[in-house]
């Protein structure tokens, strides 16, 4: 009410009217905040807020009390598995889904900084990024979630080097591309995840050192928590006595890490791709309305109550797309009505195993 004047360029006058589809969705987001969805538990966040403390204090723990390598590998284990569930809980504040009030104010920039400082990774770039692949997800040239060449080419338009619009530069089909990566992309797929988190370091320094280009968050706050990030890690690998063992905790610890990245790709690698329209007033443009093209472009995990942690939240990506602030602890609730109204109006809502979808990708 207070943000979204500022950003009015004109009224809309003749809009055409609202599908019964998009009608049904949103009466059901009113129903979902009438029954306080759109709020947690305190407890919720207390709780694992404290557990994934805990996993970080028993790394440390195995680390600097034992000199045993396998204590110490056990130690990277449960590092790369702090850093997964830590970020569960910043995409959840950044999407200002875990509100436990409606009066609530997350100060994002406050609590991104501290996300930064435990994941080193920048807030503020994932915002920007993200908040596009929501509003566009799988678009060939416009989602920077699916634009990874030369690693990864998710459609034939990818091999023409496609102009994208959100990083405002062609995406080279190159030789790479053509000869290494792509063609076997489906053996690179896991060894690249394992190395992933890497290649959101050097995002996040490219978009902290970047001019300003409409994107907020570059404060002096959020460089200062990537630099203490990159400082706590420094200093904790330097305690490790020999170099081959500080080499194979960095990248076992970075590996396990990786799983999230799988996680988030099993989301929407296998789904269709949609072009970008063609025509002003085409009604599939982007993959049609907003909660179609999130329903089509979204593929969910079934899973047992007590893997829900494990998953964080992403186990449920079409309901977390179609309500981005609805909070985590609510999502299995509403799962059967969102299956229910994607069947009513022939939407494919998909959900398969963890395993099954691993191999759909």
């Amino acid at each position: 009410e207070t943000k979204l004047p500022h950003f009015v360029i004109g009224t809309v006058r003749d809009a055409p009217d609202t599908s019964e589809l998009v009608q049904d969705f949103r009466k059901l987001g009113e129903e979902f905040d009438k029954l306080g969805y759109f709020h947690v538990s305190p407890w919720f966040y207390v709780r694992k807020v404290l557990t994934v403390l805990c996993i970080f204090a028993c790394s440390l723990g195995l680390l600097f009390k034992s000199e045993s390598f396998v204590a110490h590998m056990v130690s990277a284990v449960l590092l790369g598995l702090f850093w997964q569930q830590f970020a569960f809980v910043g995409h959840d504040c950044g999407h200002m889904s875990a509100r436990t009030h409606a009066r609530d104010h997350i100060n994002v920039p406050k609590l991104g900084a501290l996300v930064t400082f435990f994941n080193g990774i920048s807030v503020a770039w994932w915002k920007a990024t993200h908040n596009v692949h929501h509003a566009v997800p799988n678009t060939v040239d416009c989602d920077p979630d699916i634009a990874h060449l030369p690693v990864f080419a998710l459609n034939k338009l990818m091999f023409g080097s496609l102009f994208n619009k959100y990083h405002g530069r062609v995406m080279p089909f190159d030789w790479p591309a053509r000869n290494i990566f792509v063609p076997y992309q489906h053996f690179w797929y896991y060894p690249i995840m394992c190395v992933a988190r890497f290649n959101l370091y050097i995002q996040s320094v490219l978009f902290l050192l970047a001019s300003n280009d409409g994107h907020g968050g570059r404060t002096k706050l959020d460089m200062a928590a990537f630099l203490g990030f990159c400082s706590w890690l420094s200093l904790l690998v330097s305690c490790i006595p020999t170099w081959g063992e500080r080499v194979a905790f960095v990248v076992l610890s970075h590996a396990v890490a990786g799983v999230l990245n799988v996680q988030i790709t099993l989301s929407h690698f296998s789904r269709p791709i949609f072009d970008s329209p063609t025509k002003v007033n085409d009604a599939n443009k982007y993959g049609g309305d907003f909660f179609s093209r999130n329903v089509i472009s979204s593929l969910d995990v079934a899973c047992p109550t007590y893997l829900d942690w494990f998953h964080g939240g992403l186990q449920f990506q079409t309901l977390h797309h179609l309500y981005p602030r609805l909070g985590r602890e609510h999502l299995r609730k509403i799962e059967p009505l969102i299956a229910s109204l994607c069947k009513k109006h022939s939407l494919p809502y998909t959900q398969k195993s963890f395993i099954d979808c691993n191999i759909e990708v």
